[in-house]
């Protein structure tokens, strides 16, 4: 062996690097930002369902606070309201939906960064806050009883 060099290192082994990236001495291979289809299009769903649940959210906030004006016809002779679970729904409610709306985004950009699929993640956020919303259509519809 007195001929022959020696090659230690971790490019003994691996030889060229065919994507002319830094030599793997962490033990992780180096990732590129946007390599493949399905991850672009993962993004660009993930985006404009954001976009979607983001306008929902505010419709949503909006609709419940609109849902006040059922307590108007409590005055009326023959009705009767609970005034305070009608309250408490139409105040909780877009909180509610705000803290869906601000987790969803969070969980979302947590799942883009460790380049996860996120847009399932979007679509339970959106049918979370469609269903609050309807919750509190109930809510405020059952508080208010209508007489004759």
């Amino acid at each position: 062996m007195a001929g022959s060099p020696e090659r230690t290192g971790p490019s003994a082994a691996a030889g060229p690097d065919p994507l002319a990236s830094a030599p793997a001495r962490f033990g992780r291979e180096a990732r590129h930002p946007l390599a493949g289809r399905r991850r672009v299009a993962d993004l660009v769903a993930s985006t404009a369902l954001l976009v979607v649940l983001t306008v929902e959210a505010l419709a949503a906030g909006w609709g419940i606070k609109l849902l006040s004006l059922a307590f108007v016809s409590c005055a009326a002779p023959g009705n009767s309201c609970n005034a305070a679970l009608g309250d408490s729904v139409v105040v909780a409610g877009p909180i509610l939906v705000a803290v869906l709306f601000v987790a969803t985004l969070v969980v979302s950009v947590l799942r883009l960064v460790r380049r996860r699929l996120t847009w399932p993640a979007v679509l339970v956020g959106m049918a979370a806050v469609v269903v609050v919303f309807f919750a509190a259509m109930l809510l405020v519809d059952s508080s208010v009883s209508r007489g004759i």
